[in-house]
């Protein structure tokens, strides 16, 4: 229906896009001084966060005029972003993150998330 576009936002959140947030945060979380990986995760951050922000550019969602599994995947990159403060560097992924957040369906699933949550 989408076509390689949606294949490639979805293999990218779950790949290239997540391994060096996370990553990130697992050094920032343990404290120590690293070599080598500090600093090819903040490299590899701004490359991939500079990559999402130019391709949100003039787009409403990634994919299509609506939202798709490709939103929801990179949802989670938006989510990282913000928690590390990174996102007020990103004029365009700072607009999809609102607007995400602004979708009837994806409050809805907040909403559920919550009871979900609310019950363990």
């Amino acid at each position: 229906m989408f076509g390689y576009s949606y294949l490639q936002w979805l293999h990218f959140a779950e790949s290239s896009a997540m391994l060096p947030l996370l990553l990130r945060m697992f050094v920032q979380k343990d404290g120590c001084k690293t070599n080598f990986l500090e600093g090819y995760a903040a490299i590899e951050v701004s490359k991939i966060s500079h990559y999402f922000n130019d391709m949100l550019a003039d787009k409403t969602y990634l994919v299509a005029d609506k939202l798709t599994g490709a939103d929801i995947m990179m949802s989670f990159v938006v989510e990282l972003l913000a928690n590390s403060g990174d996102l007020v560097k990103f004029e365009h992924i700072q607009r999809y993150a609102i607007q995400l957040s602004q979708h009837a369906a994806w409050v809805k699933a907040n909403e559920i998330e919550k009871q979900l949550d609310a019950s363990l």
